[in-house]
């Protein structure tokens, strides 16, 4: 459980690698993954930014995420062995949510290492030890075998909303409003349904 869900206040600073927000006359510093540039708002702007306090013996370090997927995906890399903030943070701003977890069902350890910094190892070491947990989600949240609901890409999109934390009628929906072609492979999929779940979410 986090002390800080999320810090909401005015963007004053915006680096590749950090962004400081004030709110109430105090400015936090976050540190980001230059893969989040894109998705936070503007010098000015009020923005929302999910953060996790991380704590050291020497240091304290508060990391930042343009959405709740990316925090809970960042938290549960951090608990794996070998895996440290900067590590995790790495992968998380490199690989959609989504897209890391089919990465991890289908055991796709090329997938994975198309991240800066992640061997074959280490890319086979995430993989053992995420799956249960990947299973565990599934099997928690679908109430219905997911590939009777869907074919193909949607179905692997489905399942990687599921372990994302969405309940089925919020992936169904997701996928819907996506909509899709023939074309789409299963990261495309994913990524669209995320870019519509967010702009729910931020409309609210």
């Amino acid at each position: 459980m986090s002390i800080m869900d999320y810090v909401r206040g005015e963007v004053t600073e915006k680096e590749p690698e950090r962004i400081v927000l004030e709110t109430g006359g105090i400015g936090f510093e976050l540190i980001i993954h230059p893969g989040f540039m894109n998705r936070l708002p503007a010098l000015g702007e009020t923005a929302r930014v999910y953060s996790h306090l991380h704590v050291r013996e020497d240091i304290l370090q508060l990391f930042g995420f343009p959405g709740p997927e990316e925090k809970a995906l960042f938290l549960q890399l951090i608990n794996v062995s070998g895996v440290g903030p900067k590590v995790a943070l790495t992968i998380t701003g490199s690989l959609d949510p989504g897209v890391f977890a089919l990465a991890v069902m289908n055991s796709d350890v090329e997938r994975l290492m198309t991240v800066k910094g992640i061997g074959k190892k280490s890319a086979e070491r995430l993989i053992v030890e995420m799956k249960d947990k990947v299973k565990k989600t599934l099997s928690g949240t679908a109430s219905a075998p997911v590939r009777q609901i869907v074919p193909g890409s949607m179905s692997e999109a489905m399942e990687a909303l599921l372990v994302l934390g969405y309940r089925q009628d919020e992936a169904e929906a997701a996928l819907m409003a996506a909509n899709p072609g023939p074309e789409d492979d299963a990261e495309n999929v994913i990524r669209q349904s995320l870019q519509w779940l967010a702009k729910k979410r931020d409309a609210r």
